[in-house]
Parts: structure tokens; C-alpha cells; sequence
């Protein structure tokens, strides 16, 4: 088995329940593994969600945009002992959020290729010619997450029910577990999967000191510029959206040095 990872030391900043398989794929190549969540998922899906669920029918399309979308939006339908006859047309973003969909029971019909907001702009607004009259959308996602998808179907003719059905916040002891690793200096990454990881991080870091000469990894090019813009050092980014090829790239970086 290869080892090009050891000696290293990387911080995973994702959920706790999401990083199970990162840290396996790290220690697999020789890597000593922090788990520190700067972030946790908390459901917020209240009537409005009830209401659509209700109203599946009227909808054409149903957009998911995360994994923790997809969990919230079929537990809810499954608590609310809703079985629809057929579901809108679906269409995700990412490889992880398509398989949670699939595991459901249900079939992705728009997954773009390029895994943000906008490949599927890209990709769903070429399917009618840049013309969404007439088109209803649903879409469960983040209270706080970027809004160009939204603003551009909407603008674009679509109508877009947008419906917040989770937050999130900072996990409590992750800023005493965080203040302790960074004091250590021993940390040779910091990996970030979400523009939501790297606010929270820096919520939690605070004013400590040297943030900007830690070299850090970015899923994407969108969770890489919120980094670079609050002042990180990016030195990895995947050129495929993935934790397998985030891996991948963690290795070439260090492989290099």
C-alpha cells in the first residue's frame, strides 16, 4: 500500500458524520488525521417545506445541491407519510449528492459536469434554450448559500421556490480542539469542502496568530476563492470535485515537495 502521506498531518474541517471516509482515504496513504469540525448541519425545514412536499405534483423540476439536502428533504417526506406516485424531474450537483438520491430510490436525470452552481446553469438552461418560462423548481439547499443558481433561473423565466432547510453552525468544543492543534504548528494541511467550512474556521480561529502561512487544500475552485480571499494560503485544489480526487491531489502536492 502506498504511504506518500507519511509523516504528514491534515485537518479535516467537514461535518463529523461526513468525514469518515476522507480520513479513511488519508490514513490509507500514511497520514495522521485531525477531525475538527468548524461546522454542523441543523435541520431548519418548517411549513414551507411541508407545503411542497404536499404539492410535489405541481413542480417540474427538483433541484438538490448537497447531500444534506437530499437527507432532509426524504426524511421529511417519509415523516410526513407522503408517497408520491412519481417525483419531479431531479437534478443535482456532485457525484455524493446524485448516490444519496439514488440510495432514495430515485433516478438523477441532470447531473453537470462541472460539479457548482454553475454547471448547471450551464448544462440545465441549454436543455430549453436559455428559456425557463413557465418552468416551477424546487429547491431545498442552505439558509445561507450562494445565490446566482436561483437568481439566474429566475431570471431566465423559471419560478424558483427556494427553501432553506438547514443551517449551519459552529459545533460546540471545536474552538478549544482548534486552538489547541494550531498551537501545536504540526499541522502540514488544512482542508476545507465548503465556502461554509472556511467562514467557520475562521469564526473559531480567531486572531490566532500565522493563519496565513498554513498551507491549505480547497475542494473547489469556489470554496478556494473565499479562502484566498480571507487571507489563506491555497496550495491544493482538485481538478474534479471529489474527496477521492481531493486525495489525489493531496498527494501530488506533497509527493512535489
Amino acid at each position: 500500500m502506498s504511504v506518500t502521506l507519511d509523516g504528514r498531518t491534515i485537518l479535516i474541517t467537514r461535518t463529523r458524520s461526513q468525514s469518515s471516509s476522507f480520513s479513511s482515504l488519508l490514513e490509507e496513504k500514511g497520514a495522521t488525521v485531525i477531525e475538527i469540525p468548524t461546522i454542523e448541519i441543523v435541520p431548519c425545514a418548517g411549513p414551507d417545506l411541508d407545503q411542497a412536499l404536499k404539492d410535489l405534483n405541481t413542480y417540474d423540476w427538483l433541484f438538490f445541491t448537497s447531500v444534506n439536502g437530499v437527507e432532509i428533504f426524504f426524511e421529511r417526506l417519509g415523516h410526513l407519510g407522503l408517497k408520491p406516485v412519481s417525483l419531479p424531474r431531479i437534478c443535482t450537483i456532485g457525484p455524493a449528492t446524485k448516490e444519496r438520491v439514488e440510495a432514495f430510490g430515485h433516478t438523477v436525470e441532470l447531473q453537470p459536469a462541472l460539479f457548482q452552481a454553475e454547471g448547471v446553469i450551464q448544462e440545465f438552461t441549454s436543455l430549453y434554450d436559455s428559456d425557463l418560462t413557465g418552468l416551477q423548481i424546487l429547491l431545498p439547499r442552505a439558509r445561507v448559500a450562494r445565490e446566482i443558481l436561483p437568481e439566474t433561473l429566475r431570471r431566465l423565466g423559471a419560478t424558483v421556490d427556494l427553501i432553506p432547510v438547514y443551517d449551519t453552525i459552529v459545533p460546540p468544543n471545536s474552538a478549544q480542539e482548534l486552538k489547541r492543534a494550531l498551537e501545536t504548528r504540526e499541522i502540514d494541511l488544512i482542508t476545507f469542502t465548503s465556502s461554509s467550512t472556511v467562514s467557520n474556521f475562521l469564526k473559531i480561529a480567531g486572531d490566532a496568530e500565522g493563519l496565513s502561512e498554513l498551507d491549505c487544500g480547497a475542494i473547489g475552485p469556489i470554496t478556494a476563492e473565499t479562502a484566498e480571499r480571507n487571507g489563506l494560503h491555497v496550495v491544493v485544489t482538485p481538478r474534479e470535485f471529489t474527496i477521492p480526487a481531493f486525495v489525489e491531489a493531496i498527494e501530488s502536492y506533497f509527493s512535489s515537495k
